[in-house]
């Protein structure tokens, strides 16, 4: 048999070599095959909350942190609660009733103590007490952030402006891995002197809405965030529960320009919430994250309802002293934003006990614990009364 070229034996060896290789590993592939890439998860979670008043009978309390006392698992438990401080804070003012309103700052300070991370300041009450009031304000809240920022806790504040040349001008909150754009306007004051131009105050025009629109979308444009807030205080009737289809036209405007969440408040009471609504000659929209209307907020506390007409419940007065706390949960998954989010209801009401006015939560439980049976049907008639004409509920839209 004729001997074969050393080089053959190379080529047939370097030939085996090569197709061996090609063969995966079976444990390899076993092992691959069960270790999928895990997705990084974030979630947020947004409390909202209505008017944070101080009427006499409420800033002569004793004690404000028992204000908070009773929802404390609920403002403290999230990563951001929403109020609207409807009243100047100025120390160096005396402390006054409607319709000039003006606290101290232990006042805020409780709120802020109580879960409330995220105030707004412009309302039809921001300027009652001036330019001084303002001042005051500001100075007030250079406190806070003073004593809260060198804390665990840290608070963010919009809406007034330090000189009337300054810019109404969004502000940036990171949590949680999420970046959120957030505003407090207003579109309604109850003194049009000087002290106007020294909030954030947007003139229901449609040369005042247009410019509002393009400050918020041009902050957006300019600004990378998963999430605009924007707190709005309206020019609309008080009291009224209606919402008017002409405020919802005016909501989708907001939303066309950048808003994902619009907290509304003015008129003391409770109106409904929903997620962006398909108004006339729209296509419905489901693969995109869909802006969120809080039409009124209603009050948190007040003094609105400070002795519950008995015999008549269904007075539009008594809509005053309840209301809901609303929180919104969204989630990140690597990185995007998803177009889900949970909402959860917490239905909560203004009661007169030995502390004082202090804010409840409006369950079955709690009504059931009353030793009144007068107090027992009252509450039970209003709660009755917030679930015939509020979507409350726990779901995701």
């Amino acid at each position: 048999m004729k001997k074969l070229p050393l080089f053959f034996y190379f080529l047939l060896s370097f030939f085996v070599f090569s197709l061996s290789s090609c063969i995966p590993d079976s444990e390899s592939v076993t092992h691959s095959a069960v270790t999928p890439k895990i997705p990084t998860i974030e979630s947020i979670t947004l409390t909202f909350a209505g008017d944070i008043m101080a009427h006499d009978t409420n800033f002569k309390m004793k004690d404000y942190s028992k204000i908070y006392e009773d929802l404390a698992d609920i403002l403290k438990s999230d990563d951001l609660s929403f109020g609207n401080i409807e009243m100047p804070v100025c120390d160096s003012l005396p402390m006054s009733n409607y319709p000039r309103f003006n606290v101290h700052s232990p006042y805020v300070e409780a709120a802020i103590n109580g879960g409330f991370d995220v105030l707004g300041f412009a309302n039809n009450h921001t300027n009652d007490q001036g330019v001084v009031g303002i001042d005051g304000t500001l100075k007030a809240i250079e406190k806070f952030e003073t004593i809260y920022n060198a804390e665990e806790k840290k608070v963010w504040f919009s809406g007034l402006k330090t000189n009337a040349d300054e810019q109404i001008e969004p502000i940036t909150i990171e949590k949680n891995g999420f970046k959120i754009g957030f505003l407090s306007v207003t579109e309604i004051l109850n003194s049009y002197d000087s002290s106007k131009q020294r909030l954030a105050y947007s003139e229901p025009t449609k040369q005042g809405r247009e410019k509002l629109l393009n400050c918020i979308s041009e902050y957006k444009k300019n600004t990378d965030v998963d999430l605009f807030v924007l707190m709005l205080h309206l020019n609309e009737a008080e009291y009224g529960r209606k919402v008017e289809y002409s405020k919802k036209v005016w909501f989708k405007q907001l939303e066309k320009a950048g808003v994902d969440i619009i907290c509304a408040s003015h008129p003391h009471v409770m109106q409904m919430w929903e997620a962006s609504p398909v108004l006339d000659n729209e296509e419905p929209t489901d693969d995109t994250l869909k802006a969120f209307y809080l039409y009124s907020m209603g009050n948190f506390i007040s003094a609105q309802r400070v002795v519950p007409n008995y015999t008549n419940p269904t007075h539009y007065r008594e809509y005053t002293g309840d209301a809901v706390l609303l929180q919104l949960t969204y989630t990140k998954i690597d990185g995007e934003l998803s177009p889900r989010y949970s909402i959860r209801t917490f239905p909560i009401t203004v009661y007169n006990g030995k502390d004082g006015l202090v804010m409840k939560q409006l369950t079955d439980d709690w009504i059931k614990s009353l030793t009144s049976e007068r107090e027992r049907t009252y509450y039970t008639k209003r709660l009755e009364l917030l679930k015939e004409y509020l979507p409350i509920h726990e779901s995701a839209p």
